[in-house]
């Protein structure tokens, strides 16, 4: 394009003004292109403010979820912990309760045991054991048999005498002094005065059970004899028609007055014990007995304790110079003289020198004793 007013017909100056007019299009072009890349560079650095901070950002979320992820991981090991400790306690609560189902069995069988020893004992009235001793006088012959009262057999030495008085404490009073000098018709005999003391069960453990064979027989006439009556009662409750059976054995117990009767069949005793009476012949008349479960009885366990008499004084050293009732006489006159510390005597025997015997001590209601 032509200036106005110039004219380019020429052809030098049309070249010159198309060659100023692609400069001026190309300064343009490079003004323009300066203008891009200046705005390119605020782009990039606008670019590398935007990646610093998504890197900055990336890095913050990054720790964050570290962070997640340990804490996600001690919650886990936490759980797996206290699921093991879960498991530990379920399993010792199962171990637990597997003691306890066998403790309850035990006690469920240890019940059932009481209840069958109480339903075997629940006929039994029991007095309980030795409480107080005293000598009463009696006598015995040797010290082998096996009483079921409450006695305690004593040896008594030749040369010794044992005095029970009425009152404990003039008894006391005896033992205390010791030595003691009797008159005996013309001379004086100096004797010992000592405590009596005895060993007495204190503890005793027995296994009881019904006996399945055999039976208790009691309320037995008195005016009849102990062969007779035996005879009897082993033809009676042989019969069958009598709900008995064959007699194996048959024993008298002398201090109950009563019978114990073995049969060989096990099932005679327990329906005689069921029908608890019998109408049973004895001569011309017929006498009503009684029928009980006969127990047998095992010894567990025991333990003896000693026990002195309060009452009841031995006294030693006494010589053989006259005869034997006149020595008893002369020591019941001295011991029941309170001039000599004595008092009313209850009970008085005396063994001489030489000779041995057993006295025997049975249970004082009526004075309370020391031990």
């Amino acid at each position: 394009m032509c200036p106005p007013g110039v004219d380019y017909s020429h052809p030098a100056e049309k070249n010159m003004a198309d060659k100023m007019e692609e400069i001026i299009r190309v300064q343009a072009e490079i003004k323009a292109y300066k203008e891009k890349h200046s705005s390119l560079l605020l782009e990039m650095d606008q670019l590398d403010k935007d990646k610093l901070f998504s890197e900055k950002l990336a890095g913050q979320l990054q720790d964050s979820v570290n962070k997640q992820k340990k804490k996600i991981s001690e919650h886990e090991e936490e759980l797996d912990r206290k699921e093991q400790e879960h498991k530990e306690k379920v399993s010792s609560m199962e171990e637990e309760n597997q003691k306890l189902e066998k403790q309850i069995e035990r006690m469920k069988e240890s019940i059932l045991e009481c209840e069958r020893k109480t339903e075997n004992l629940k006929k039994i009235y029991s007095t309980g054991m030795v409480k107080k001793m005293v000598f009463k006088g009696n006598l015995s012959n040797n010290m082998s048999s096996l009483s079921i009262k409450h006695q305690i057999k004593y040896p008594v030495n030749g040369g010794s005498a044992l005095i029970t008085f009425q009152n404990p404490s003039v008894a006391a009073d005896i033992i205390s002094t010791k030595h003691h000098k009797v008159n005996f018709e013309e001379c004086w005999v100096n004797v010992k005065a000592e405590a009596v003391e005895l060993s007495v069960l204190d503890y005793l453990n027995m296994e009881m059970n019904l006996s399945p064979k055999k039976i208790l027989v009691y309320n037995l006439p008195t005016s009849v004899g102990e062969e007779v009556i035996m005879d009897k009662l082993e033809l009676f409750f042989g019969k069958r028609k009598n709900g008995g059976g064959e007699v194996d054995k048959r024993e008298f117990l002398d201090d109950c007055r009563s019978a114990i009767l073995t049969f060989i069949d096990k099932e005679v005793a327990s329906r005689l014990v069921e029908k608890k009476s019998f109408y049973v012949p004895f001569g011309e008349s017929s006498h009503k007995v009684c029928v009980a479960p006969s127990l047998e009885g095992s010894l567990q366990d025991h333990k003896m304790r000693k026990l002195e008499c309060n009452r009841t004084v031995l006294i030693t050293g006494i010589p053989d110079i006259t005869d034997k009732d006149t020595l008893r006489d002369l020591l019941e006159i001295h011991f029941q003289k309170p001039s000599n510390g004595g008092g009313e005597v209850q009970e008085l025997t005396y063994c001489p020198e030489g000779q041995y015997t057993v006295a025997l001590f049975e249970d004082d209601e009526d004075v309370p004793m020391t031990e």
